[in-house]
């Protein structure tokens, strides 16, 4: 269990000792692709941590539609927002290949939060998510062209392994337009496809789109 935890960015180079504690309420389980881990909701003691796999937090609108929010691949955690405030899971989440994710019991590993390495860890954590989600939301003030371009500037790690119409839902336009704007880009020589993913090729010429 202590080789497992290793792998989780909040358990990076804790001595043994510790994480020899920590296991003892750490438990770990294989998710088939596209098997719940958890609903919006739902109470729980656990936070969460990704050894191998892609996790997908989501929400659903009224009509029942996925609305794509944040996705974790390996080494990161998740759920633990919720265990601090000691509320329900305020978004769903998914496995959107099959993931290996160690479970954490908060309410015995609470007692670490407040001391170093671990609280400076969370603070960062937190602290980034705050501020992705302010930059993020800046994406309402665009046209869709410039949403893509300002979204592959600014996150290029939601262009990675993540399906267009996941993500075409959280840019917040159809799958239609989503691969019409990445055509053309791709047709400029601006982007690639590599292994699944978009990367872009011309940084510059990318950025004249919202100057």
């Amino acid at each position: 269990m202590i080789s497992k935890l290793k792998k989780i960015s909040l358990f990076f180079n804790i001595d043994d000792e510790q994480l020899k504690e920590i296991s003892n309420y750490t438990t770990i389980k294989t998710y088939n692709k596209q098997e719940i881990i958890f609903y919006e909701g739902e109470k729980d003691k656990y936070f969460y941590g990704i050894i191998y796999g892609q996790v997908l937090m989501y929400d659903v609108d009224l009509k029942g539609n996925v609305i794509p929010k944040n996705q974790f691949g390996c080494g990161d955690i998740f759920g633990l927002i919720s265990q601090i405030q000691n509320r329900p899971y305020c978004l769903s989440a998914i496995s959107e290949s099959e993931s290996q994710i160690i479970k954490i019991d908060y309410s015995k590993f609470q007692k670490h939060i407040s001391n170093p390495p671990f609280s400076d860890r969370i603070i960062k954590m937190l602290s980034n998510q705050i501020m992705q989600e302010l930059e993020f939301n800046k994406l309402q003030k665009f046209d869709a062209t410039k949403r893509v371009i300002y979204t592959l500037l600014n996150f290029p790690q939601k262009f990675v392994r993540k399906k267009k119409y996941l993500l075409a839902k959280e840019l917040g336009m159809s799958a239609e337009t989503l691969s019409r704007i990445l055509s053309k880009l791709k047709n400029e020589g601006i982007i690639c496809y590599c292994e699944k993913s978009i990367k872009v090729t011309d940084y510059e010429k990318l950025k004249e789109y919202i100057t």
